[in-house]
C-alpha cells in the first residue's frame, strides 16, 4: 500500500472516530486509539509499515512533550511544593511501591518491576484534562487539585527519560557525572538564554509590527533547542520539554498559545494514533483473564491509595471519589517510558505488548467510571438525611457553603445582627455558629430535600459561596426555575463562570478576585501620580 494511501486512511479514520469519543465518552484521544487499533496488525492490518509506525511514534512523542513543557508551571509548583507533596507526592509514591511489588510476582526480575511499576503509576494527562473541560470541572477544586497532580506527573517522567541511559545494560553510552553535567548546563544555558535571547527576539518582532513572525520564531527556537540536545547527546524528548518550557517563559506566551493551541489537539492524537496502530491484541487473545485482571489490578491499587491519601487530607467523601478515578488509569507518558525501555533493551516485546493493552484497558474504563461516581456511587454516598420538618429554620438569609468566601459574608452580616442559616458539606468544624443563635447543617448543597431542610422555603435572601462551578450552575439553574422570586447573590470563580451565570439571569455576580483587583489597580495609579 503506497504512503499517501496508508496516510488517507489515517485521516479518515481520525475524522470518524475522534468525534464519536468525544461525543460518548467526553474525549477525543480514544478514538485516535481505536482509529489506529482498528487500522493496525491489531485488527484489520490495513497499516503495517514499521517504518511509518516508529516515525509517527517519535514525531507524537517530541510534540507531545513540547505541549507539556509549554502548559509547565514551574513557579507555581515551586510555591505549592509543600501541599503538592502530601497530595500528589505521597499517593505516586505509594502507587509506585505497590505497582513494583505486583510486577516482581510476576516477573521476578528487579529491573523490569522498576521500570513497569515506575511507568504505570503516571497518570493520562491528556485523557484527564478533556474529561475536566467537558465536564466543567477544569476550575473546580478536585480540577485544579487533578492538574496540579499531573504537573508533578510530568517533571517525574522528564527526571525518569535523564535517568534512563544511567542503569546499567542499557544500550546508550551516557554514563556518569559528565551527562548529568550536560543536562544541569543545558539548562541553565537555555535560562540565560530565555533571558538574553528569547525574550529580545519576541520584542524585536513586536516593536517591528511583525506578530506574524511570531510562528516562525517559535519553530526556530525549538529546532536550535533540539539541536543542542542532541550535540550534547542528551535524550530529544527532555529537549522538546525544555523548549517548550522555554516559549512559555516569555510575556509573549498569551500570543504563542493562541498560534499553536489549534494544532495541540491533533499533534497530540498523532501519539496516541502511533499507540493504536502498534498494539497487538495477541497477549489479550491468548490470556483474556490474565489481561483484564491486571487492569482491574492496576486501578484498584492506584483508586484506594489516592483515595486513602485524599480522605486523611480533606475528608470529603466526593473529592477523595472524584480524584483516583481521574488519576487511576496509566496513559501516554507510560507509553513513552516503556517505549524508552524498549529501546535500552531493558524491555522485549513479549513484556511490552502486554503493558500496552493494559494500559489501553485503563485508559477505556476511565470515562465509564467517571460517569458512575458521578452518576450512581455519589449520590448514594452523600445522600443525608433532611433535618425533620419541625426542626427547619426560618431565618430570612441562607448561605449555601462557608468556605473563606462565605465566612467573610456570615461575619459581615453577624456584626449587623442578621440571623442566616449556612448548608455546607465540607467545613465539618463549622457547627460553632450555632452558638451564636444562627444554624448550620452539614449536608450536600445540591439536593432539593436538603435545600428545604435549611429553611429554604422561608428564605427571601440566598447566598450562594460554593467555590465548584459546576455545582455552582447546576445549583443556580435549579433555584431559578423552582424559586423565581427569591433574590440571588452568587459568588463567580472567574468572567467565564460569571458570564454563564448572567446568562441564566442572574444580575447580583460577585468574581472573587475582581473587588480587590481593582482596589489594588487604583492604588497603583495613586502610587503613580
Amino acid at each position: 500500500m503506497s504512503l499517501l494511501l496508508q496516510i488517507i486512511l489515517l485521516l479518515l479514520a481520525t475524522l470518524i472516530f475522534a468525534p464519536l469519543a468525544k461525543r460518548y465518552v467526553s474525549t477525543s484521544i480514544l478514538g485516535y486509539l481505536i482509529a489506529g487499533l482498528l487500522l493496525g496488525s491489531g485488527v484489520f492490518n490495513l497499516i503495517n509499515d514499521a517504518r511509518l509506525i516508529s516515525q509517527l511514534t517519535d514525531l507524537g512523542m517530541i510534540m507531545l512533550m513540547l505541549f507539556l513543557g509549554f502548559a509547565f508551571k514551574p513557579q507555581q509548583l515551586w510555591v505549592q511544593r509543600h501541599s503538592l507533596m502530601i497530595n500528589s507526592g505521597l499517593p505516586l509514591l505509594l502507587s509506585i511501591i505497590f505497582l513494583v511489588s505486583a510486577s516482581f510476582f510476576i516477573l521476578q526480575d528487579f529491573l523490569k518491576s522498576m521500570i513497569l511499576g515506575f511507568a504505570l503509576a503516571l497518570s493520562c494527562i491528556t485523557l484527564v484534562q478533556q474529561l475536566l473541560q467537558n465536564k466543567i470541572q477544569i476550575n473546580s477544586k478536585l480540577g485544579q487539585t487533578a492538574l496540579s497532580s499531573l504537573q508533578l506527573h510530568s517533571l517525574f517522567a522528564v527526571v525518569l527519560i535523564g535517568l534512563f541511559p544511567l542503569l546499567e545494560d542499557t544500550a546508550s553510552t551516557q554514563h556518569g557525572i559528565a551527562y548529568f553535567a550536560a543536562i544541569i548546563a543545558t539548562i541553565s544555558g537555555l535560562f540565560l538564554a530565555s533571558r538574553y535571547l528569547v525574550r529580545p527576539a519576541f520584542r524585536f518582532l513586536a516593536h517591528r509590527h511583525s506578530i506574524e513572525l511570531i510562528p516562525v520564531l517559535g519553530i526556530l527556537i525549538v529546532l536550535s533547542v533540539l539541536l543542542i540536545i542532541d550535540i550534547l547527546n542528551i535524550h530529544v524528548l527532555i529537549g522538546a520539554f525544555l523548549a517548550g518550557i522555554l516559549l512559555a517563559e516569555t510575556e509573549f506566551k498569551v500570543e504563542v498559545e493562541r498560534i499553536i493551541s489549534p494544532f495541540k489537539d491533533a499533534a497530540i492524537g498523532l501519539l496516541f494514533l502511533a499507540i493504536g496502530l502498534g498494539l497487538s491484541l495477541t497477549p489479550l487473545l491468548q490470556s483474556p483473564l490474565f489481561i483484564l485482571g491486571c487492569i482491574l489490578g492496576l486501578l484498584l491499587i492506584k483508586t484506594v491509595v489516592i483515595a486513602v491519601c485524599s480522605y486523611y487530607q480533606h475528608r470529603s467523601a466526593k473529592f477523595s471519589l472524584g480524584l483516583p478515578i481521574l488519576l487511576a488509569q496509566s496513559g501516554e507518558l507510560s507509553f513513552i517510558l516503556l517505549k524508552i525501555a524498549e529501546t535500552e533493551q531493558l524491555l522485549n516485546k513479549e513484556i511490552l505488548q502486554p503493558t500496552l493493552l493494559i494500559i489501553f484497558g485503563s485508559m477505556l474504563l476511565t470515562p465509564l467510571l467517571y460517569w458512575l461516581m458521578n452518576a450512581k456511587i455519589l449520590p448514594l454516598i452523600q445522600k443525608k438525611t433532611p433535618a425533620p420538618i419541625q426542626d427547619v429554620p426560618q431565618h430570612p438569609i441562607l448561605i449555601v457553603g462557608f468556605g473563606r468566601f462565605g465566612q467573610v459574608v456570615a461575619r459581615a452580616l453577624h456584626a449587623q445582627g442578621r440571623q442566616f442559616s449556612v448548608i455546607d458539606s465540607n467545613q465539618p468544624d463549622a457547627d460553632f455558629i450555632e452558638q451564636y443563635g444562627h444554624h448550620f447543617l452539614d449536608a450536600d448543597v445540591t439536593k432539593v430535600e436538603n435545600l428545604r431542610a435549611a429553611g429554604i422555603e422561608y428564605c427571601k435572601l440566598l447566598i450562594v459561596a460554593i467555590d465548584d462551578v459546576e455545582d455552582s450552575m447546576n445549583l443556580v439553574r435549579h433555584l431559578r426555575l423552582n424559586y423565581p422570586d427569591l433574590s440571588l447573590l452568587v459568588r463567580a470563580r472567574d468572567r467565564h463562570h460569571a458570564h454563564l451565570l448572567h446568562d441564566l439571569g442572574i444580575q447580583h455576580v460577585w468574581r472573587e478576585t475582581y473587588l480587590s483587583s481593582l482596589n489594588m489597580a487604583q492604588q497603583a495609579l495613586i502610587e503613580t501620580g
